[in-house]
């Protein structure tokens, strides 16, 4: 994939504009980058490309921007309507209500049908939310470490000593949200250390935090086995968040569910099929509907944009 010197003023603009948000020095925001994304940045790099006629674009490899232009949704094909559907809005109202006042809530639900998306929108639009896929940080030191990146933290004396400052860090923050994705594949080890900071963020008349969980059947499972056995931190962890597991509300029948995603992958195609793919849209709805979620429609939207490209150079290699 192609990194254009568009696409990398965008991501200068983005970096200078958090820089000032964060009302930081060059060097500690140089450090929060580089541990964030696990990049080489130091504060050299921003004096390089700070002036758009003098910038230089190689002090970054193509690499890291990339890295960059994901973080900062700066790659030009990620234009992408939201569409309201029922995963959307409750995930979001979810999120907003843990936010405010300090909730700590865990959902379980079907795979595909719009849960991280949700999640990732609200935490990409509101200050102090820190979304983790825990499928990418599973263990406790990857966990601890990707967290203390998020403040330009270093490991200078051990993971639970790391733990203690990330918490410190966390919590000072204004009504800030924990939303963790995939949590179901987390260590045991992190589940106590949730434990521990929901001690840690209780203040007696306010909670200091609010943490979202998120996850799909194998959570719900493995949430319930762990208490049922008597597991080490399970019953403890369940009653964080009221011992009570919430869902989208679906229709629980196969039948009624299908009536309800059927009309929601309608609404997401009308929303962003291109014109030139007018013709294929019953196809890409039906495959994407036979995946039992919405995961799937993007794929088969720049599929169909593929083959048409395809289509469209073989006519041309025909005429020439």
């Amino acid at each position: 994939m192609e990194i254009t010197n568009r696409i990398k003023d965008k991501v200068t603009d983005c970096l200078f504009f958090e820089l000032k948000e964060r009302r930081v020095s060059q060097a500690e925001f140089a450090r929060i980058i580089a541990l964030r994304h696990g990049i080489k940045f130091d504060k050299s790099v921003l004096s390089q490309i700070k002036y758009e006629k003098e910038r230089n674009y190689s002090v970054i490899k193509d690499t890291s921007w990339l890295v960059l232009a994901r973080h900062y949704r700066c790659m030009e094909d990620n234009a992408w309507e939201t569409v309201d559907t029922k995963a959307f809005i409750t995930v979001q109202t979810h999120l907003e209500k843990c936010q405010e006042y300090g909730i700590w809530q865990v959902l379980c639900d079907r795979a595909g049908i719009g849960k991280s998306y949700a999640a990732k929108e609200y935490a990409y639009e509101h200050g102090n939310v820190i979304y983790v896929d825990c499928s990418d940080y599973p263990g406790k030191g990857d966990f601890v470490r990707y967290l203390a990146g998020q403040f330009g933290l270093q490991n200078t004396g051990g993971i639970d000593k790391l733990w203690r400052d990330v918490t410190n860090e966390l919590l000072l923050l204004y009504k800030p949200l924990l939303i963790l994705d995939e949590f179901g594949d987390c260590a045991e080890a992190v589940i106590t250390l949730m434990k521990g900071l929901y001690n840690k963020a209780n203040l007696g008349s306010q909670m200091a935090l609010g943490c979202y969980f998120i996850g799909a059947d194998n959570l719900q499972k493995r949430l319930v086995d762990g208490r049922r056995v008597s597991k080490r931190s399970y019953a403890e962890f369940w009653s964080r968040f009221n011992g009570r597991i919430t869902t989208l509300n679906y229709g629980k029948k196969q039948d009624a569910f299908g009536n309800e995603l059927r009309k929601e992958i309608e609404a997401i195609v009308d929303a962003n099929l291109p014109e030139e793919l007018a013709d294929r849209r019953e196809d890409i709805i039906e495959k994407s509907f036979v995946t039992n979620g919405v995961r799937a429609i993007r794929n088969e939207i720049v599929i169909q944009k593929m083959l048409l490209e395809k289509r469209r150079q073989i006519e041309q290699n025909k005429g020439g």
